[in-house]
């Protein structure tokens, strides 16, 4: 699959209806691929944020921007660190900083994104009854998220939207579905592509929710995805979904969760989950044990998020892979010894993206 062909079907069909909705301003319903579930949900214009103090990377300038968070030695998150603290290098080259924000100091663009697929049926009401405190914790005036279910297709349960109880109304609407949900006694629907199969669009949701939702957003940019892990029938790989959050300086967050009751788990397994947060500076989080303390620390580490900015050094626009590094400064690392810097693992340089393998 080629990430660099956003006019395939899934895409296609998820930005029409994103186009929709602007014309259907107080018309109930979600906005949906072909055979998606309509949900009693009014859908807003999408919101434009505030322009944050480091811009995001556009295809004709090298201003990089990164969302980073400070992990301490014995847990929790470090805050108060100023610029000084912090040193930069892009393909090993140190680069010098020219913007600096803590959290407080930049408006948060954030997606919920609930597998409701059948291997979820017993977890998904304690997601929803969490989702509702979770969103009351971390979405301020200045802040904006959506919520997005998948399982046989992906669909916008709520746009862009500062309002928490919009969005714990979105999470609520959410219900079961599935390509074998026959065998649930559950009504699957319809497929959103033709020759698609499986229950858990794991990967469509990702890179949709990246590249339809928030690559024209500014300042920070998260997704939390509740999961089970389960992948099958998506449009898009793995490597599309990466491309997608790293093209959109998206961090992404899984939460794992399965009630454990049946043997419908037949997905991707943790490796690449694993692997899409950490390369785009999130992490994943077993949910199995608690839920609630899941969703808890990921609110501390979204208030405790720092983003720095910088002209690279390397003025090529030939689409190749640059890798970045943060480190404490040596002054620093003497208050603040053995801590863990999460970041995005790099971006793509402006100019033509390479095919995805």
């Amino acid at each position: 699959m080629n990430s660099s062909q956003p006019s395939s079907n899934v895409a296609r069909h998820f930005r029409i209806a994103l186009i929709a909705a602007a014309f259907s301003v107080g018309v109930a319903g979600a906005q949906q691929l072909p055979g998606a579930r309509v949900a009693p949900i009014q859908a807003p214009k999408p919101q434009t944020q505030a322009a944050p103090q480091v811009p995001t990377i556009t295809a004709n300038v090298t201003l990089v921007n990164v969302v980073f968070s400070v992990e301490g030695s014995h847990g929790g998150f470090v805050a108060g660190l100023g610029k000084d603290d912090f040193q930069v290098r892009e393909d090993g080259r140190p680069q010098t900083l020219q913007f600096f924000s803590a959290e407080d100091q930049l408006p948060l663009t954030l997606g919920l994104l609930l597998d409701t697929s059948p291997s979820q049926r017993g977890v998904l009401r304690q997601q929803q009854a969490i989702s509702d405190q979770f969103f009351r914790q971390v979405i301020q005036p200045h802040d904006l998220a959506f919520v997005i279910g998948f399982d046989v297709q992906v669909q916008l349960l709520r746009d862009l939207t500062p309002s928490a109880s919009a969005l714990s109304a979105a999470v609520d609407s959410a219900h079961i579905g599935g390509g074998d949900a026959a065998s649930y006694g559950i009504n699957p629907g319809t497929f959103p592509q033709q020759g698609s199969q499986g229950a858990t669009h794991l990967w469509d949701a990702i890179y949709l929710a990246c590249h339809e939702e928030l690559a024209h957003q500014a300042g920070r940019k998260a997704i939390i995805v509740v999961t089970d892990g389960g992948e099958q029938g998506s449009t898009y790989t793995d490597q599309d979904a990466l491309r997608a959050a790293l093209d959109s300086n998206t961090v992404v967050f899984f939460i794992m969760a399965n009630d454990g009751a049946n043997d419908y788990f037949r997905g991707s397994g943790p490796g690449q989950l694993k692997k899409i947060a950490e390369q785009t500076g999130g992490r994943t989080i077993d949910g199995n044990k608690n839920l609630g303390k899941a969703f808890t620390d990921l609110a501390n580490e979204l208030r405790s998020q720092y983003s720095l900015g910088y002209h690279s050094d390397q003025t090529a626009h030939d689409g190749k892979f640059r890798k970045i590094e943060i480190t404490l400064t040596d002054a620093a690392k003497k208050q603040h010894p053995d801590v863990k810097i999460r970041a995005r693992s790099g971006y793509f340089a402006p100019g033509s993206k390479p095919n995805s393998n």
